[in-house]
């Protein structure tokens, strides 16, 4: 299969993720799971990325993966913060012969991985994700394999930057669709107290924010109580709110 072939294999199966997740952690979360599918090798997967200046793990096939990042993380030393700091791509690895990073070599072994690699992948200049690779049988990941996992890596790389602006337009959204609920909400409000009182809309609105500010309550819970205590019901439900299409 050509690189651009698998390339393309590869967005297939991210791209649903992508559209189905909320969140950056939830997708490369699912990226991780679908590591071991798309390289056809079975064996443990992690995603990280450096975050605060702390290499962090993001998502893993499993706790074993997740275990074997942290020793690294802990001794700042092993392929995945090579990758991370450095760039450098380290593998395949034997694990019976590593030596370079005996605290992560130990716990590996002791996990029942024989094989691993890290790999880096490039977001921005000077911005990285690694991709950690473990495996229990000896000689997994052979050069064919790490390409492999090199493109994958890339292709998750290179959906991060559209994926944080998909994820930040739906939070957008989501505070639109709250603040269009509270504004329904006091609307309603300001129109039972101007009934009950006979007064105009911004005296209404001062009776409701004097009570908010008196009780330390939002606004949006002192007009739902309003609107229950002198109605019987509570508010009406806002219009729905069409929240914009979501494409990579």
């Amino acid at each position: 299969m050509s690189d651009t072939a698998f390339r393309h294999q590869a967005w297939t199966r991210l791209e649903p993720s992508l559209r189905e997740s909320t969140t950056i952690d939830s997708y490369l979360q699912a990226a991780a799971d679908l590591t071991g599918e798309v390289i056809e090798v079975a064996g443990s997967y992690s995603l990280s990325i450096i975050l605060y200046g702390k290499p962090v793990t993001v998502g893993t096939s499993d706790r074993a993966a997740w275990d074997a990042d942290q020793i690294e993380f802990d001794t700042e030393d092993g392929p995945c913060v090579e990758a991370l700091r450095a760039g450098t791509a380290s593998g395949p690895l034997d694990l019976a012969t590593e030596q370079r990073w005996p605290a992560w070599t130990a716990v590996a072994t002791l996990l029942g991985f024989s094989s691993a690699a890290g790999i880096p992948a490039e977001v921005s200049p000077g911005e990285r994700i690694a991709l950690n690779l473990y495996a229990p049988a000896p000689r997994a990941f052979d050069d064919v394999v790490l390409h492999r996992a090199a493109l994958f890596a890339e292709e998750v790389a290179r959906t991060l930057p559209a994926a944080v602006r998909l994820f930040e337009a739906d939070e957008r959204a989501s505070q639109l669709e709250q603040a269009l609920a509270s504004r329904s909400t006091i609307d309603q409000a300001i129109g039972v107290l101007m009934t009950q009182n006979q007064c105009t809309p911004d005296v209404a609105f001062g009776i409701l924010r004097r009570a908010s500010q008196n009780r330390n309550i939002k606004l949006r819970d002192v007009a739902a109580a309003i609107i229950e205590r002198y109605t019987g019901h509570p508010a009406a439900e806002a219009p729905a709110f069409e929240r914009p299409s979501r494409r990579a």
